[in-house]
């Protein structure tokens, strides 16, 4: 024995379906106090009923009291990013691993993370996105800034739950639902009771989700069922093999594949073949009878062992690749730089010829409106940089500390020069990538004129 006692002031007995006599003569013996539910248990609800927003609100509430904490802090766009990365989203990896959350409560926790990101007042509570959320929630290399949705993040952790059932991982848990829920099932095969917990249903709802990407690979094909589990390129047996067509063959249906595969040949019917022309494609599959089967996850042509962030990788919106995210992003690059660089990328900036777009009524009383660096026409992202007579001086100017004399003065050309540097890692090509987003931080705050005049003649 370890000599470890239970604390009795931290001790609570939970009864159910207990008489009352029992539960008074286990009380008496164990000086335990009753519990009842629902109640927290290392900050989550411990609940009997399906979850509501209720139970959620507490997580809403922790994630706006740290939001407010910052309230009085001088942050950038890029710093707020940083937080939400870091700080936020971390807070609710633990109730994701727990529960499917409520569509409600992913939308609350989300509108907060927006809020904060995009907000110009102190209070945090509503800022004008210039970007859409969606597009912001998927990695740097496709143009998003990293981000990772709640619900694609929730989703993700929780499969591995489902995982961990059909690999029959050694838990307690996992061989409660083997022997209690799935009665040596297949997870795929059992079916979900109407009368069973709201977090079973919920559990089994991401199914669908995850049988495209499970794939065995056989090894003796005594663990992997035969007409539900994916072990050859295409889609399941039992997608178009009917329980009739199979039972009719003699065969069961929780077979495994080494019950219906002898000496290398399939025991199924020639007619089979004959119906399915499809299964003349596994005459060339056999097992290894020294080898047990594995699974793994698929997310194309790729297999590897599950992780929570392979399945993120999978459920996620996604968006094609962009090559100027290597311009962008790089471990030198200065933050609140790079990010005003991001949505120059995205042509996100709130510039006069966007402006005059909103409203073509009121044009008339805009007409005067001009770049304030140059007073010459509407400014607009390809004026801006670099084709603004300002500007383009502090380019000519920074181009040749750069290395660059030989660019033209034009945003295009330049991220164009950069892309074929980037693949290089020495010091001259960080050099003339912090100056390139430096230089198009400075001409792009109109309220800091002053300091790129300061700037350019100090240099």
């Amino acid at each position: 024995m370890s000599g470890l006692a239970p604390s009795i002031q931290k001790s609570t007995v939970f009864f159910c379906n207990v008489p009352s006599h029992v539960k008074n003569a286990i009380l008496k013996f164990m000086s335990f106090v009753e519990g009842s539910l629902p109640m927290r248990y290392l900050g989550v609800p411990l609940i009997s009923s399906r979850l509501v927003y209720k139970d959620c609100s507490v997580l809403v509430e922790k994630l706006e009291h740290r939001i407010m904490n910052w309230r009085n802090k001088l942050l950038s766009f890029a710093g707020r990013l940083q937080l939400i990365i870091f700080a936020l989203s971390s807070m609710l990896i633990y109730w994701s691993s727990v529960f499917i959350l409520l569509a409600r409560v992913i939308h609350d926790l989300e509108a907060r993370m927006r809020n904060f990101l995009w907000s110009q007042d102190s209070t945090f509570h509503k800022g004008k996105a210039k970007v859409s959320w969606n597009s912001i929630c998927i990695p740097k290399y496709e143009g998003g800034l990293g981000i990772r949705r709640i619900g694609d993040v929730n989703k993700a952790l929780m499969a591995t739950h489902i995982w961990s059932i059909i690999t029959k991982r050694n838990s307690l848990w996992v061989d409660w639902v083997q022997a209690y829920r799935l009665n040596s099932q297949s997870f795929s095969m059992c079916k979900t009771p109407t009368n069973c917990c709201w977090s079973w249903q919920k559990l089994h709802q991401l199914c669908p989700l995850m049988r495209n990407h499970i794939w065995t690979k056989l090894g003796d094909g005594r663990t992997t069922s035969a007409w539900y589990d994916v072990w050859c390129d295409f889609v399941p047996l039992g997608d178009f093999l009917s329980p009739r067509i199979i039972t009719n063959a003699g065969f069961r249906l929780g077979a495994s594949v080494a019950d219906i595969q002898l000496n290398g040949v399939w025991k199924w019917p020639t007619a089979w073949r004959d119906l399915f022309p499809v299964l003349v494609q596994l005459d060339q599959v056999h097992i290894n009878p020294n080898k047990r089967d594995s699974v793994l996850w698929r997310d194309g042509d790729d297999l590897n062992e599950l992780s929570a962030s392979c399945v993120w990788h999978s459920v996620r919106y996604s968006e094609p690749e962009v090559e100027w995210s290597k311009v962008v992003w790089f471990s030198q690059c200065i933050p609140r730089h790079v990010f005003l660089t991001w949505l120059i990328m995205k042509r996100k900036l709130l510039t006069q010829d966007v402006i005059l777009q909103w409203d073509i009524s009121q044009r008339k009383n805009m007409n005067m409106m001009c770049c304030l660096l140059c007073y010459a026409i509407n400014d607009s992202h390809r004026h801006l940089f670099f084709e603004c007579k300002f500007s383009s001086q502090i380019y000519h100017m920074v181009r040749q500390k750069a290395g660059m004399s030989s660019v033209d003065p034009r945003w295009e050309d330049t991220v164009g020069w950069l892309l074929v540097q980037a693949r290089s890692k020495s010091a001259a090509n960080y050099v003339s990538r912090i100056l390139v987003v430096a230089s198009a931080y400075k001409c792009s705050c109109y309220d800091k004129i002053a300091d790129v005049i300061d700037y350019t003649v100090e240099n």
